[in-house]
């Protein structure tokens, strides 16, 4: 596998790009950490070892001042004797006394540096990673006047190798910890994108036409309300193919029997001597004619509606008035078919906005559905209300009802639950979804409340003229 194919590999696995991606925020944060504990860690360790060595000289100083006599300088000298360190006492003329080991070209130089020294100062060397020696120095005070020096020599050597030590184990505990906490952090990658893995399966199945897919919704975080979305929306398109299938079935009823009547009884009409049943056919095509005009209407509606491209007149409008028309005009088909209608204003004007004509439609729309469905005897009722923001109009019969499981698709295109399709029971079931859509135009809602068996309630809520 070339560069070219690996790079390409990882931009298509999410897990992997996420994994890398945790992996090198660890990889800061721990080379960050290391570096700074490993800076403190020498800091305090060098510190240490400068100060030890400064008041080894200091407590030699110290001993001397009191008694800088030849049994005083060998107890000194014995006592660094064996250690790591080495001390080398000077006289007044900075000339070599005694030393706890030979002394070597390499001390000499520092010996010379000492005689340079200011005073207050106690180190003469702390360069650990270049030089051979730490130095420090301590005078020897008699009588407030310099009786001779203390020279204190540690080897940076061991300080070096110590260093060196500890970088090995830094550098090998981060590789472990690196392997370990990739592999952790691979793990967790993986934990984290298989929903996502499982959700472009799913979604790749349900392009593919398998609605059934369900994925699993595990707690309640993001990734567990995407996965219930991705299920919604399986359900949602399942329904729109049945609607899309249904459809066409339906417009091509819808077609053909108005069709059908129009082709048969025309042929009659052409046929037919007496004048008598040439009216009643007449009537017969004309009654379906109309039908025809209205599913055609309805369609062209509907297909405006989707393209953006259905205008509305807005206006400043009283919805009392826009209601009192519409029950003139089922008045008289209401009182035909034996129902009594009741009708409740509201104690003052409501004004809304919009196009009057459209509101009308879908005023008249529920109207004509609460008296095909609402059997002879029964009653319309017609109540308006008002809230803080919206003008309310509710409109309830006394009909069958809708079942409970119908009633969430109710406003959708060609959708009847009778579905007998019969003229006698109902349209094309069109009305409702156009008449949906024109009150969400306007900022409103168009909801329905049924109970089966004892009526139905249609609400429609427009907003407020301000």
């Amino acid at each position: 596998m070339n560069m070219q194919a690996l790079v390409q590999f990882i931009r298509n696995r999410v897990s992997i790009k996420l994994g890398l991606l945790l992996l090198f925020v660890f990889l800061l944060i721990l080379f960050s950490l290391g570096n700074i504990l490993y800076s403190l860690f020498l800091t305090f360790y060098l510190s240490h070892v400068n100060e030890e060595l400064v008041q080894r000289a200091n407590s030699h100083a110290n001993v001397l001042s009191d008694h800088f006599e030849p049994t005083t300088i060998q107890h000194v000298v014995r006592m660094e004797k064996g250690s790591r360190n080495m001390v080398v006492i000077l006289d007044q003329k900075k000339q070599v006394i005694a030393s706890s080991s030979p002394i070597t070209s390499l001390h000499r130089e520092y010996l010379k540096a000492s005689e340079n020294k200011q005073e207050g100062e106690t180190s003469i060397e702390k360069d650990w990673n270049t030089k051979p020696f730490l130095v420090s120095y301590s005078p020897v005070l008699q009588n407030r006047e310099v009786a001779g020096t203390v020279v204190m020599f540690s080897p940076t050597a061991p300080i070096r190798e110590a260093v060196n030590i500890l970088q090995q184990m830094l550098v090998i505990s981060g590789i472990i910890t690196v392997f370990v906490v990739a592999g952790i952090l691979f793990i967790i990658s993986r934990m984290l994108v298989r929903p996502l893995l499982e959700m472009k399966k799913a979604t790749g199945e349900i392009a593919q036409g398998n609605y059934a897919t369900r994925l699993p919704v595990r707690g309640g975080d993001e990734v567990a309300q995407l996965a219930a979305s991705i299920n919604h929306m399986s359900d949602r398109v399942r329904f729109y193919q049945k609607q899309r299938n249904e459809f066409l079935a339906d417009v091509s009823h819808e077609l053909r029997t108005p069709l059908t009547y129009l082709k048969g009884y025309s042929e009659i009409l052409a046929h037919s001597q007496r004048e008598g049943e040439n009216a009643e056919y007449a009537k017969i095509i004309y009654e379906q004619s109309n039908r025809l005009q209205r599913l055609v209407q309805d369609l062209f509606d509907l297909a405006r509606m989707e393209q953006g491209d259905f205008s509305f007149r807005m206006e400043r409008f009283s919805l009392e008035d826009a209601v009192t028309d519409a029950l003139s005009l089922v008045e008289v088909s209401v009182e035909e078919k034996g129902l009594r209608l009741e009708y409740r204003p509201f104690s003052t004007s409501l004004y809304v906005e919009g196009d009057r004509q459209r509101i009308g439609q879908v005023l008249l729309n529920v109207l004509e559905n609460a008296r095909r469905y609402t059997p002879s005897g029964g009653i319309i009722f017609v109540r308006m209300k008002c809230n803080e923001h919206y003008g309310i109009v509710e409109i309830e019969d006394t009909g069958p009802g809708i079942p409970e499981e119908d009633i969430p698709y109710i406003m959708e295109r060609l959708y009847r639950v009778e579905k007998s399709r019969s003229q006698v029971t109902g349209g094309a079931g069109l009305g409702l979804a156009i008449s949906k859509e024109i009150i969400e135009k306007h900022k409103g809602t168009l909801q329905v409340k049924s109970v089966e068996g004892e009526g139905t309630t249609f609400v429609i809520k427009l907003p407020l003229y301000n």
